[in-house]
Order: structure tokens, then C-alpha cells, then sequence
């Protein structure tokens, strides 16, 4: 009992319990059908490459949860920074999460060279080699299997707040030893779902990749070239009065960037739209429910929320607050370059608080709509450009209210606004309906596997 003292470990999986007794395969040690085992290595913030280089580091971040393979968020490694001890990703490798959140640990996915060739593992990570005859893609399928039904959330270790499972537990894993014939049915399977889910996902990547430009011409916008992260023009002069009265961190002054229309008015956001203003709880009582909005409940991916919960507003200390309405705007990394912002509406007694790592916006009249704003602030360029407002130390860097304050969007006439912050949200909801539809395929996709392991399949 020396890893964790609550019994979860020492009740096998139900799940698991069910696939061994079922009789249907044999089950052995991972070890016995694969090789390998080796985790990455760890670098900090400080040690990683400010420009692209050819060694890619594969984090928890990098891997969703069906095991496909996110490019969001892309860390470089500068040769020096790689241990002799470490190997580069083979195509076809098994790479598994070792370290996350419990619900996440064992995410699992099959390398194919998204992101390059020369690609190493983080400390998070596990890359395995299956052995002759052992479909990677298979067994990766069934690992991912494995998590959602809860087997790495009762097995791992725990330790200030992160969970694990590897080494030896992940070596002694059972998994069932399939022959050949029965590899191909689930791997027929599988590919037949990824591609059906696949399709659906691409036509809701493609509806929303194509919200920037659709803004970007009705506006009469045209946004310069995004100047180059080199040396070079990271190296720059500016004029002594641009400092006075005004911030003297360097890389604010290393461009200008602004949502100029040549069509209609411009203004300052700040002449427009209230920044972090004060929220009077009105109606609510201290012990009554109100709506609470955490980070994580927030889709960076949609802009939306996922999971409403309430809490009474007696708990409403250090949070921040907003009523119906308001536009949150997560203001940390990776969250902010990642797209985490929502309109909320429909608050439990019209109002809310959540996470301290929000900029709150708020439209006092009709001069400028509140989901027009969210969708100019969505658009990658202004989250790009906020990045050189970041202020704090390495890793909990936060945009500073004064990109919002002094940032320049244009101003059509109202209708215009409503119209244009209509049609992205048309876009975004099909976009959720494609990619419901592509949950559902895998889901029953999942489902039919399970079935065919448990020996349920008819």
C-alpha cells in the first residue's frame, strides 16, 4: 500500500474483470506482446526552442483522447537539450500517456509522423514497440478502450494532483493475446469508424477555419503578413515618446496590430465595451445557487460551454464575477492561445463566477454586440498578437488588460453586427453537429469492440 491507501487499486477494474472472465481471449502481460517501455525526458520552459527546430517533444497536450494527434500547441527542442539516452519516435510506435489527470492517464495513440520525423517523448510519455504479429493500431484502440471504462483511473499512482501508471504496472497490464483473423475484424472496425468520423470532423474544421476570412471580407479587413519570430526582427527601434506613459516591455512595441477596417468606423475597444467592471449580485442571496464557469467547462475548440454547474454564491470568494451577457475571455497560457473564450447566457439567477484566469467584457449599448466581439477576439490573428501582452513568469503568463483597451476593431452599424455574430454562430453549430456525429460513430464503434472482446458480439 505504499503508492495509494484508498481501495480502488485492490478492486480490479470491473470492466476488466469482466474481459478476463469472459473466456473469450487469453490474457497476458503487455510485456509479452510488446517491447520497449521507454519514457521521455523532461525540459522546461526555459530550455525549449523559441523558433522551430528539428526536434519536436510530444506532450499529454499533443494527444486527445481517441488517440488522434493535435498540432495546437507545438514544442521545438534545440539539439543540446536531447539526452544521448533518448530515441526518436518510430512510425508505427505505440505511445501512451503516463502522466496526467486521473480520468486522462492512458491516453493512447500510433505515431504517423504528423509532426515530422525527428520526433522525442516527453517525461509524460511512453513510446512501446509491439512485437511481430500485433496490430499497433489494435492494441493502442483497446488501451483507449481501457481508459474510458475507468482501468487506469483505478490502477495509477498518485501524487500532487497528477496520476500514473507505468514501468512495471504498465509492463504487467493484461491485454488479450488475439490471433491474427480476429486483429483484421477489429481493425476493420476501427478504420471504418475513423474515416466516417474523420469526414465529419473535416467538414466542421473546414466551417470553422473558414469564420476568420468570412469576417476578415465583410469588414473590408486586410491584415499585413504576420512579421517572422527570427532574431532578426525581434531586433527593432522604436521612438523614446512611444515609451512615455505607456509599457516598457519590448515586444509590445514590436508591432502595431489592429482590426482596421477600410469600410466602416474604428474605435479602441475600451471606448466601447466595459473591461473587467464591477458585477452586483442583484436578486440572489447568499445561500442561493449561482451559475459557477471553470476553465474546463469552456470549449476553446467552439467557443461554447460544455458543462453548466451551479454553486451558491456564498462561495463566490477570490473568483471572478459576470452576469448574463458578458463575454469571458480566458486570459492565461495556453488557454487564451488556444481559443477559450464564451458568451454566457441563460446563467442560473442571472449571474455567475468562475475561474480568476478571465477578462470579462461587457457592451453597455448598442453601439457594439457582444457576440460580434467574441467572434473578432476568437480569430487566431488577435489571439496571436495578444501574445506579446503576456506578462508573469514562465508558464502562468497572462495578456494584460491593455491589449484589449487599446486594440482597434471596426464598427458597422448594429444590424451589421448582429448579422455577422448570427451567421458564426450558424457555423459554429453545424460545426457541433458534425462533430456529435462523429462522437456518435466512435462511440458505436467502441461499443462494438467492447462487444467483440466480452464475446457479446452476435
Amino acid at each position: 500500500m505504499r503508492d495509494r491507501f484508498d481501495p480502488l487499486p485492490f478492486q480490479p477494474s470491473f470492466f476488466l474483470r469482466r474481459l478476463i472472465g469472459s473466456g473469450r481471449h487469453d490474457y497476458v502481460r503487455f510485456s509479452q506482446i510488446a517491447s520497449g517501455f521507454r519514457n521521455g525526458f523532461p525540459i522546461g520552459r526555459e530550455e525549449q526552442a523559441d523558433e522551430p527546430t528539428k526536434n519536436v517533444q510530444l506532450r499529454p497536450t499533443n494527444l486527445g483522447s481517441e488517440g488522434e494527434w493535435l498540432s495546437e500547441k507545438i514544442t521545438y527542442v534545440p539539439e543540446e537539450s536531447v539526452p544521448n539516452t533518448a530515441r526518436a519516435v518510430a512510425v508505427g510506435e505505440i505511445v501512451f500517456n503516463n502522466t496526467n489527470s486521473q480520468q486522462l492517464v492512458g491516453k493512447t495513440g500510433v505515431w504517423d509522423r504528423s509532426f515530422g520525423e525527428n520526433v522525442v517523448l516527453s517525461n509524460h510519455m511512453t513510446q512501446i514497440e509491439m512485437n511481430d504479429g500485433y496490430d499497433p493500431e489494435v492494441y493502442a484502440y483497446i488501451l483507449n478502450v481501457y481508459r474510458s471504462n475507468r482501468v487506469f483511473y483505478n490502477l495509477c499512482t498518485n501524487w500532487n494532483n497528477q496520476s500514473g501508471f507505468a514501468g512495471n504496472r504498465l509492463r504487467a497490464l493484461p491485454l488479450p493475446k488475439l490471433k491474427g483473423a480476429e486483429q483484421e475484424v477489429l481493425a476493420n472496425i476501427i478504420l471504418d469508424s475513423q474515416n466516417k468520423a474523420k469526414q465529419r470532423l473535416n467538414e466542421a474544421d473546414e466551417l470553422l477555419a473558414s469564420i476568420d476570412d468570412y469576417l476578415l471580407s465583410e469588414l473590408g479587413i486586410v491584415l499585413p503578413p504576420e512579421p517572422e519570430n527570427s532574431i532578426d526582427n525581434r531586433m527593432f527601434r522604436t521612438n523614446s515618446h512611444g515609451l512615455s506613459g505607456w509599457r516598457f516591455d519590448a515586444r509590445v512595441h514590436q508591432y502595431d496590430f489592429a482590426l482596421s477596417s477600410g469600410k466602416f468606423t474604428n474605435a479602441r475597444l475600451a471606448t466601447v465595451c466595459a473591461i473587467n467592471p464591477r458585477t452586483v449580485f442583484r436578486g440572489p442571496t447568499e445561500a442561493e445557487d449561482v451559475s459557477f464557469i471553470p476553465m474546463d467547462a469552456i470549449s476553446d475548440r467552439l467557443g461554447i460551454i460544455q458543462r453548466h454547474d451551479t454553486r451558491p454564491l456564498s462561495e463566490n470568494v477570490g473568483y471572478t464575477s459576470f452576469q448574463d451577457g458578458d463575454l469571458l475571455w480566458a486570459k492565461i497560457t495556453p488557454c487564451m492561445e488556444n481559443g477559450k473564450s464564451v458568451v454566457v447566457s441563460g446563467l442560473h439567477k442571472g449571474f455567475g463566477f468562475g475561474s480568476t484566469e478571465y477578462h470579462v467584457l461587457r457592451c453597455p449599448d448598442d453601439r457594439l454586440d457582444i457576440g460580434y466581439l467574441h467572434a473578432l477576439l476568437r480569430m487566431q490573428r488577435v489571439r496571436r498578437a495578444a501574445v506579446r501582452f503576456f506578462t508573469g513568469a514562465s508558464g502562468h503568463q497572462r495578456v494584460d488588460a491593455d491589449f484589449l483597451k487599446t486594440l482597434e476593431i471596426p464598427l458597422p452599424p448594429i444590424d451589421l453586427q448582429r448579422a455577422l455574430s448570427a451567421e458564426v454562430r450558424d457555423r459554429v453549430a453545424k460545426s457541433v453537429a458534425l462533430e456529435a456525429e462523429a462522437r456518435a460513430e466512435l462511440d458505436r464503434a467502441k461499443s462494438e469492440i467492447e462487444a467483440v472482446l466480452l464475446g457479446d458480439a452476435a
